[in-house]
């Protein structure tokens, strides 16, 4: 299992808050090109989990937001993951 960003919610609370990519990346202490990365969707060859920095940064600038309403449990047997697994 593994730790995922859902998007929707994350884009739907920067689009409140009128926050670039680079505003929200600044807020919660990553690169955008970090942030970029856990946009994407997972089967892309650049997508990147989001890290402890990056969770902990999410938290600390939408202190309103559940964790559970940011982040969830994704099985790691699935798609792209698969070959990691073998």
């Amino acid at each position: 299992m593994r730790l995922s960003l859902n998007i929707e919610k994350l884009e739907q609370l920067q689009k409140q808050r009128n926050w670039s990519d680079t505003e929200l990346a600044k807020r919660i202490g990553v690169s955008r090109s970090r942030l970029w990365r856990a946009k994407l969707p997972k089967d892309h060859p650049y997508y990147c989990y989001p890290g402890e920095t990056f969770i902990a940064g999410v938290l600390k600038a939408f202190p309103e937001v559940s964790f559970e309403e940011i982040f969830f449990l994704d099985d790691l047997c699935s798609g792209v993951h698969k070959e990691e697994t073998r």
